[in-house]
């Protein structure tokens, strides 16, 4: 009976793997913007849209160490608190961006919406896909299923915004040290992985154009930038 149970569970966690991407991948509290495609591969047994073009995602944290409980978290009640997910046409899926770590959300603790406060560890990350007016759902999705990595929510902010610089095709870097860079798909593949030297430039050759995500990294802080190639 054990053996049955985890097969359904292996071959759930499977299917949702397939009908949901989270780039970059992995990602954790400090990634920055992540992008969320539900359905790229045809299959929305998830969560059925309906042919509705605008659905939402309602996100929470669990940081306290007790997972049956969300610490932080949307309103369901309050649709501005959510997450558009909405149908792109381009990616012939649905669509949704967010920042974890900079996000406002309710605190159970305080019983008001505020923003995470430093040092705040992220045990896991939560979501539900959902209409608009909610009497449709998804089941609860674990973040750690899809990529999420524990981590505590950092102070100091790791590359200012001169710091590493992507346009025109290239890559510059004002940082004072090698940094690891890895290049990500909007599907999460990984493109490319090569080492950035302390103040050097280095030119971008992707094969297609289209939306890209950079992860940077140095020992042991790393950075997510989007860009467009």
């Amino acid at each position: 009976m054990k053996n049955f149970l985890y097969l359904i569970t292996l071959y759930f966690i499977q299917v949702s793997w397939s009908q949901i991407i989270i780039t970059p991948n992995p990602f954790s509290i400090n990634s920055g913007t992540i992008t969320i495609t539900y359905g790229s591969a045809g299959n929305y047994s998830l969560f059925d849209p309906i042919s509705d073009p605008n659905l939402y995602i309602y996100t929470g944290l669990e940081t306290d160490g007790v997972t049956a409980t969300w610490d932080y978290h949307d309103v369901w009640t309050n649709i501005t608190t959510l997450t558009p997910l909405t149908w792109n046409s381009a990616a012939n899926a649905y669509v949704a961006t967010l920042n974890i770590g900079t996000r406002n959300y309710f605190s159970e603790a305080t019983s008001s919406i505020t923003s995470l406060p430093s040092a705040t560890t992220a045990n896991n990350w939560f979501f539900i896909i959902r209409n608009l007016d909610g009497t449709r759902q998804s089941v609860d999705l674990f973040g750690a299923n899809f990529g999420f990595v524990p981590g505590i929510l950092q102070t100091d902010s790791f590359l200012s915004s001169n710091e590493v610089i992507i346009s025109n095709g290239k890559i510059q870097s004002e940082y004072l040290e090698s940094l690891q860079v890895e290049i990500f798909g909007i599907d999460g593949k990984q493109i490319e992985k090569f080492n950035l030297e302390a103040q050097t430039t280095k030119n971008l050759n992707l094969l297609t154009k289209g939306i890209y995500f950079a992860k940077i990294t140095n020992k042991n802080q790393f950075k997510t930038i989007k860009f467009i190639y």
